[in-house]
């Protein structure tokens, strides 16, 4: 544990000194952050929104049963997933700024495919809210159509991310873009059918006419 005595001692590293002192008490929450690649936003602004920014997903090590009946505690990576219902952005007076996400985490199921799939109405870990906005990872989900409540779970590669290798993945600058938390009880958008148009309508159409015999071949 962290404290104040510790702090005054000369081979402690400068982090755990600041971390000792606490943060500033005053917070600023935002609706949108971006990190990195990666877009995040509140769930209620997505609400408003045909794109998905702010479902999450989060690899943790933990210690559980793996069946009913065992009472030794394993450890094992689980993977969980959630999205984002509150950005809290911490300052340590100026040293460096820490993000936190506020998320509602949910149940996973598989189908017989090995898919998976959550209901957002069976949530779970509630007691345990908040986690690091640089330790989770972008998701998105499908709603089933013939099961409005069952969400399939996407993974997500950023927009304007190239994989040319390892080293230049690990250059790429830390970029935050404040968004300041909007007042939500706005008038309401008629709602889409999320369909995206696959016809380009800023360039003027071409006909081509091409004989069938030539158009087979």
């Amino acid at each position: 544990m962290l404290c104040r005595e510790h702090e005054q001692e000369e081979d402690v590293p400068d982090l755990i000194k600041q971390l000792s002192r606490g943060p500033n008490s005053v917070a600023k929450r935002y609706s949108g952050y971006l990190i990195n690649v990666y877009r995040f936003h509140v769930r209620q602004r997505d609400a408003r929104r045909k794109t998905q920014n702010s479902g999450v997903t989060l690899v943790a090590s933990t210690t559980s049963f793996a069946r009913s009946k065992d009472k030794n505690l394993i450890a094992a990576d689980l993977t969980y997933y959630g999205r984002i219902v509150d950005i809290v952005e911490l300052d340590y007076y100026g040293h460096f700024k820490v993000v936190l996400f506020k998320c509602d985490w949910y149940e996973i199921e598989n189908d017989a495919y090995g898919l998976i799939y959550v209901y957002f109405n069976k949530r779970c870990s509630q007691e345990e809210p908040f986690v690091l906005g640089s330790q989770v990872h972008q998701c998105f989900y499908v709603q089933d159509p013939y099961d409005q409540d069952r969400h399939y779970v996407m993974k997500t590669v950023p927009r304007d991310l190239f994989n040319m290798n390892d080293q230049v993945e690990s250059n790429l600058p830390h970029s935050y873009e404040n968004e300041p938390f909007e007042h939500l009880m706005g008038p309401s958008i008629p709602k889409d059918n999320g369909e995206v148009l696959l016809i380009r309508t800023d360039v003027p159409k071409t006909i081509i006419d091409v004989p069938s015999e030539e158009f087979v071949t």
